[in-house]
């Protein structure tokens, strides 16, 4: 009994000391961006895009550590943008961008299910 005790507690700890590095990576990344948005280098834009699909990753993998599917987290996502399109259906710009992400989104998924 005890040493299923201790390979609880190692799973736990373990598990905590994953998401404690997920979230500093998110953070590191998050610093990273806003550095090189300060620089404005073009060069610096396929940083931009590792560090943004790099940042989606941790999201995903942080959101697993935590318990949250890809696909539970795909659909509060897709959730989130179209009570978004409700909410600035005055404004045209994020309406638009909401509706192009909503569209690319469920793409994406249509895709998976192939």
């Amino acid at each position: 009994m005890k040493m299923v005790q201790y390979d609880r507690d190692f799973d736990i700890a373990k598990t905590i000391k994953i998401i404690e590095w997920l979230k500093a990576q998110l953070l590191a990344d998050v610093s990273q961006l806003f550095s090189g948005m300060v620089e404005g280098s073009n060069r610096r834009s396929n940083e931009h895009i590792d560090t943004l699909a790099n940042m989606i990753i941790l999201i995903y993998l942080l959101g697993k550590k935590l318990g949250v599917s890809y696909d539970t987290l795909d659909v509060k996502v897709l959730n989130q943008l179209k009570l978004g399109m409700l909410e600035t259906e005055n404004d045209t710009d994020w309406l638009t961008d909401f509706s192009m992400l909503t569209r690319h989104l469920d793409k994406t998924r249509d895709l998976d299910r192939r």
